[in-house]
């Protein structure tokens, strides 16, 4: 890992969705390279729609979004494709009536000629997708539905990737074989940073990790400084792990 400076960072973001009801007030984060970053709270926290303005689709009205030290504050979600950023939504992330080939395919929409390198390095990660590659996206688990998601976001050969709840609705063993495949592209040098229910899971794999709530920073720290803060214990790790068990 980096510490050279943030790979992407926001800064003191003010956000929402309504003019005059801010979502993120004076939250801020910073993902170097290398690492997984997890941003976990209570449900109503603003953690998915942190992710959705640093991607671009939630209008930031205060502070800014970095990558490399260089603003991307109002830039589309295309362009920021383009400059490396990756993002898989928790839903609506697969489109189930093209096959997987065709939705790795629309993944690669910017750079369409890459296709057999791109193709080789993402099943080199996911073979499976390779044994999929005929069969519709709707046919799949969802625990193969998640993985080709991250298959689609890294077809463009990101260097940052936005996850929003890779594990929810999915069971112990799919969440299980999601957080491993999250790892190994963290491996393979792609920067993570996710949103995710499973908060005790999370910060496990995490090198750094966020706890928001309200829509402001609650605690920041390392992932297992955050699993061994007694006050993160008591009032989050407890009942959020409690509600990703039920």
């Amino acid at each position: 890992m980096s510490e050279e400076g943030p790979l992407l960072e926001a800064r003191a973001l003010v956000a929402g969705y309504v003019p005059g009801v801010p979502i993120l007030n004076d939250c801020s984060l910073s993902l170097y390279e290398g690492e997984i970053a997890g941003i976990v709270g209570p449900n109503g926290a603003g953690k998915s729609t942190l992710l959705k303005a640093a991607f671009g689709l939630v209008e930031v009205w205060d502070g800014d979004v970095l990558r490399r030290g260089r603003s991307m504050r109002g830039k589309k979600p295309h362009a920021l494709v383009a400059e490396g950023i990756g993002y898989v939504p928790q839903t609506g992330n697969v489109f189930p009536r093209m096959s997987v080939r065709e939705n790795l395919e629309m993944g690669l929409f910017l750079e369409p000629r890459a296709w057999r390198e791109r193709f080789a390095a993402v099943v080199d990660l996911f073979p499976l997708l390779a044994e999929r590659a005929g069969q519709r996206a709707g046919a799949l688990s969802g625990g193969e539905r998640q993985m080709l998601a991250m298959g689609r976001a890294l077809m463009m050969n990101p260097s940052v990737l936005l996850l929003d709840e890779p594990s929810a609705g999915l069971s112990p063993r799919y969440q299980e074989a999601v957080f491993q495949q999250i790892v190994e592209v963290n491996r393979a040098g792609v920067s993570v940073l996710m949103v995710e229910q499973n908060a005790r899971r999370c910060l496990q794999v995490a090198h750094r990790g966020y706890v928001l709530d309200q829509g402001t920073n609650a605690y920041s720290g390392t992932g297992e400084d955050l699993l061994n803060d007694e006050r993160v214990v008591e009032l989050y790790l407890g009942s959020l792990s409690a509600r990703a068990r039920n």
